[in-house]
């Protein structure tokens, strides 16, 4: 009896949807996978009547989402990383994305915006005017225009017009040139290169037909099969409709519901259950009795860590698979946004050297969990503790490089990591290093030069000048990095309440250490510093670039690119040269300067600045850098400790 009623419901509410699909077609969301929920005034595909720009591929939730671009017969699909209201942001494939990598001139070239429709128009919102004009035109720019001058048989003048939507003046004197439009991520600087973007943010500006029908008529903007402009109204019978099917759905779902919780106490019931048999976000969803049954109902003795945001145990799936599961302390917002920003920085990211998330709980789940690959060999804080064993340099240089690599990659993919610490930095048995814990992890917009917000972090790593100015960059991370180099050196931790109050933070320890000429008394001796000259060139070396990483100043700090390069320069010995004359000089007293880190490459034009003479004193650093740092330049906002495996 009960099953003929849910049936005949069914029959019944499926009446009242194609009903009022003769009066409504467009949903008001569309589910596209990653990007979760999708509005107008975008669509899909199917539904190309009830949006201005389509996205392909959202019935399927784990394959790239897509927009098609181009007139024909050049169209192309270019990848869609993220939606945010009448904002889409659309990622270069990969060739062009190489030729922006090796500062190829090719690489300017005007972005295919979608085509203007009767709902509305589009155009680049972070972009930058630029001229190529042939040398034969003998041009001669404004003086407000730079001119970039590295492209063979033409410049490139180029000035900034912030929010740019396409009215822009032509000088008369670019009149002759060749005109575009260019996607931007920072402000411009004289190396064009170091502010293009290959990642475009396209803004739909909605057209005044569709406006009107939005804010003065209560309709919804639509195509007819025309493909012109028609504004739909509500209507209150297509409400009460809805309203009575709506009604009935609850009373089936009510009635599944304890037919389900039935079933539940059935013995065999659990076993037809699979693990990650659902996707959300784009990540493989586990039930909590899972879990909790991989965890052994989470027992204390299988705890790996505990941090800001919950602790991590210790799991074994089913299918054989170790895991290491995150288990978030509370489910108020906070945590909720925590739990949501890790799955969102974690399913645009794949790297060797970046932890893998298995999957997770529903967010409607009484429980926040995350699901990681198990790393097995602890945290690089704990080996420098001596907790899980020495490390030798020649691991501490392969920790050094390989996060610098991972660190690279975030930058990148526009994400900043925002708790870089080496208890974050996880080893596996071959001593590969893996980085964890994105719960605090930024997505770095491509159009501005900073993220204003409250400083987070863990004390002894935080940018002092994020944490006093509230602006966030990537050059926080940098910073965070060079307190890591600063640890691989001395294995000390980078708080200790038991130094000396102006060296509780080893950031401050290791700049007077190094400005004095003292690297000795800040390396752990076990590392063969005064016996081995190849680990004594390389340690004083990466000193330096701790010390570059480690200025106040974030204009004074290398990019994390930089960083990497220099690394590889420095593990590879081609940086001996310079660094002899560096070791010579600091054995007689010289006092470390703000070398840049492009110093470090014999080709650079600043190769022999580094070259010093015997009993030379250094050019001392700008004031912004040898100034006093508190230890109140740690952030108290944040627990110092973070779950060792996240």
């Amino acid at each position: 009896m009960t099953s003929l009623f849910i049936f005949k419901s069914l029959i019944f509410f499926q009446f009242l949807l194609v009903s009022a699909q003769d009066h409504e077609t467009c949903p008001t969301a569309f589910s596209c996978g990653y990007l979760g929920q999708i509005t107008f005034p975008f669509t899909v595909p199917q539904r190309p009547h009830c949006g201005a720009l389509a996205i392909h591929n959202c019935e399927n939730a784990t394959a790239p989402k897509t927009i098609q671009l181009g007139s024909p017969p050049s169209k192309q699909f270019f990848t869609v990383p993220y939606v945010e209201g009448d904002t889409i942001t659309v990622r270069e494939n990969e060739a062009q994305r190489k030729t922006l990598r090796s500062k190829n001139c090719q690489a300017i070239r005007n972005f295919p915006v979608p085509p203007t429709s009767p709902l509305a128009s589009f155009y680049i919102k972070y972009n930058i005017t630029m001229f190529k004009c042939n040398h034969s035109l003998s041009v001669i720019p404004p003086k407000s225009f730079q001119n970039y001058k590295n492209c063979s048989g033409y410049n490139i003048y180029y000035y900034y017009l912030q929010n740019s939507s396409g009215n822009f003046t032509v000088p008369s004197s670019l009149a002759r040139c060749k005109v575009y439009q260019v996607a931007i991520r920072d402000s411009p600087s004289d190396d064009l290169f170091d502010f293009l973007s290959a990642e475009i943010q396209i803004k739909v500006q909605l057209s005044d037909d569709c406006n009107k029908c939005l804010r003065h008529q209560g309709g919804r903007c639509q195509l007819d099969i025309h493909k012109n402009f028609y504004c739909v109204k509500e209507d209150k019978r297509l409400a009460w409709k809805l309203g009575i099917g709506i009604g009935l759905l609850v009373v089936i779902i009510t009635g599944l519901l304890i037919t389900w919780s039935w079933k539940q106490r059935v013995p065999n019931f659990y076993n037809k259950y699979t693990e990650s048999d659902s996707i959300y976000n784009g990540v493989p969803v586990f039930s909590f009795k899972d879990l909790e049954v991989a965890t052994k109902k989470f027992d204390s003795s299988r705890e790996l860590g505990e941090g800001g945001f919950g602790t991590v145990y210790y799991g074994k799936l089913k299918d054989g698979r170790e895991v290491a599961v995150k288990r978030l302390y509370q489910h108020n917002f906070k945590r909720v946004e925590q739990f949501m920003n890790e799955i969102k920085i974690l399913t645009r990211l794949h790297h060797k050297n970046l932890v893998t998330l298995y999957g997770c709980t529903s967010h409607h789940s009484h429980e926040l969990l995350l699901v990681y690959e198990y790393i097995s060999n602890g945290t690089v804080a704990s080996h420098l503790r001596g907790e899980s064993g020495f490390l030798p340099w020649h691991i501490r240089m392969k920790v050094a490089l390989e996060t610098a690599t991972a660190l690279a990659y975030l930058h990148a993919s526009e994400i900043i990591h925002r708790d870089v610490k080496t208890n974050n930095i996880l080893l596996d048995d071959t001593f590969c290093i893996k980085v964890a814990d994105f719960g605090l992890s930024k997505l770095f917009p491509n159009d501005v030069t900073h993220v204003s917000t409250a400083p987070q972090g863990t004390p002894g790593y935080v940018d002092p000048e994020y944490h006093q100015c509230y602006r966030l960059t990537s050059k926080s991370d940098v910073y965070s990095f060079g307190v890591v180099l600063v640890e691989l050196i001395s294995s000390m931790p980078a708080v200790d309440m038991s130094r000396d109050k102006e060296e509780i933070n080893l950031a401050n320890l290791a700049i007077r250490k190094i400005q004095k000429s003292a690297i000795s008394e800040l390396v752990d001796p076990s590392l063969g510093f005064e016996s081995d000259s190849d680990v004594k060139r390389k340690i004083v070396s990466i000193a330096e670039l701790a010390f570059q990483c480690l200025q106040w100043d974030k204009e004074l700090r290398p990019s994390m690119n930089e960083v990497l390069e220099a690394l590889r320069r420095i593990d590879s010995g081609s940086a001996t040269d310079e660094f002899r004359y560096l070791e010579e000089a600091i054995a007689h007293g010289a006092e470390i300067s703000c070398i840049n880190v492009h110093s470090l490459s014999p080709s650079s034009s600043n190769h022999n600045e580094v070259k010093l003479s015997k009993n030379k004193k250094l050019t001392p650093c700008p004031k912004g850098v040898t100034d006093k740092w508190n230890s109140d330049s740690t952030t108290p906002y944040v627990s110092a400790q973070s779950a060792s495996q996240m």
